[in-house]
């Protein structure tokens, strides 16, 4: 320590100064070794990274494609084929891959979206037009840290309306009050900014909420709360359950069609009452004819039943099948697009009927179970594809019950061959 001390002061100054004057050339050459040049660079032309649209809205993207190392570099590439990688950031997949032509070293390309997505559009390769593959994994000269290509990606957002059920009131019969909220369906709580130039509607500011838009509740008009995005209106219903449809449309954006579902306490016990009392009269007239053929004594007097029994349980599938007949032709007309359940439910109702009355004249076997097979169907495949489509729950209690209704019409037929003529 005290040898230290004596060193004398310019000893020290001059080592200072040594190392302070050789240290700026150790970074720069660190600097140099660590920092990667490329060859290509593709960077989008467009004025903005980040753009905003409405689903099913054409976007023009654009980019340039030019050398940046070399003999050639500043200048744009021409004549070759570029592959932009397209990826779905909400659902993190890769959608599809584009191969587009730098003709002239800057190229665009039209792009939309069917359903709402954030898509990010990202050059992954550039082969030249004497074939060398340049990508961002592949190392052109190691020697001097010369990578293959940089580029820029470009994010495109397509949006659309998201309607959630906020309340509903089903105490009313016959009428049911409806109030749900509209928003934006990939915005965040807090809105986006983005330049004007980047938005389809040149706004600066994107809001979360829906204001001033037409919404129509099962093909009423709602109005719109002092809350905004709000929108509330009061519609008939005369089912045990109640099948909202809800529109959503507002200028430059395409039309969202939202379904809901939930029961209808007031409408409930009627239906209630009407399947019990129906129940109840099946049991007393298969009771009744039993025992009618009982007090014959004839042998087999319970097979004998059977086109009977059959072609009742057949008139139930039918008439199981006109109530979704009716549901579908009252959700068609309020906005779904059910129009297979209608024309399915008529025909199976129609065509059932018919084989029951045949059944119960003992007419016509073949033709009968033919006719069974119509609600077997109806009763299950057009109802369970119509409510899915909508997201809205399947009543799978019920549509079991039809369908065993259907199953047992057919086996008591289908062993009665002697009772036929």
């Amino acid at each position: 320590m005290k040898r230290l001390m004596k060193t004398p002061f310019s000893t020290a100054l001059i080592c200072f100064l040594l190392l302070t004057s050789t240290l700026p050339i150790f970074i720069r050459e660190t600097q140099a070794q660590t920092t990667a040049q490329y060859y290509v660079t593709v960077n989008p032309t467009t004025q903005s990274a980040t753009m905003y649209t409405v689903v099913g809205q054409n976007w023009t993207l654009s980019f340039e494609a030019y050398w940046t190392h070399g003999d050639k570099s500043g200048q744009v590439i021409q004549n070759a084929t570029v592959t932009i990688q397209v990826t779905s950031t909400t659902k993190n997949q890769l959608i599809e891959n584009l191969a587009l032509n730098t003709t002239t070293g800057a190229f665009a390309f039209n792009y939309s979206s069917a359903t709402a997505d954030i898509l990010k559009f990202n050059v992954t390769k550039l082969v030249a037009e004497d074939g060398t593959v340049y990508d961002g994994s592949a190392v052109v000269d190691g020697g001097n840290g010369v990578f293959g290509l940089q580029s820029e990606s470009v994010t495109v957002w397509w949006d659309t309306f998201h309607v959630s059920l906020v309340s509903f009131n089903t105490e009313t019969s016959g009428t049911t009050t409806v109030t749900v909220n509209v928003t934006y369906l990939l915005l965040p709580e807090e809105g986006l900014t983005l330049p004007d130039y980047a938005t389809y509607s040149h706004q600066t500011f994107l809001p979360k909420i829906v204001h001033g838009a037409n919404v129509a509740i099962n093909g009423d008009e709602a109005e719109e709360s002092a809350v905004a995005g709000i929108y509330t209106a009061s519609v008939p219903c005369w089912f045990s359950t109640a099948y909202i449809h809800v529109g959503v449309s507002q200028e430059g954006w395409a039309t969202t069609h939202t379904g809901f579902s939930f029961a209808h306490n007031a409408n409930g016990p009627f239906w209630m009452y009407g399947v019990l009392i129906a129940s109840a009269f099946i049991l007393v007239t298969f009771g009744l004819r039993y025992v009618s053929l009982r007090k014959t004594k004839r042998p087999g007097a319970f097979k004998q039943c059977f086109p009977f029994f059959g072609g009742i349980l057949l008139a139930v599938a039918s008439v199981i099948s006109l109530y979704w007949a009716l549901v579908g032709i009252d959700g068609t007309l309020h906005g779904f697009n059910w129009n297979l359940l209608c024309v399915l439910g008529l025909i199976s109702f129609g065509l059932g009927l018919t084989g029951a009355v045949l059944s119960l004249r003992r007419k016509n076997q073949t033709l009968v179970l033919f006719t069974i097979c119509l609600p077997l169907i109806a009763n299950l495949v057009p109802v369970q594809t119509s409510l899915e489509s909508y997201q809205l729950p399947v009543p799978w209690v019920n549509l079991m019950a039809a369908l065993a209704i259907a199953i047992a019409s057919g086996l008591l037929i289908s062993n009665a061959n002697e009772q036929f003529h």
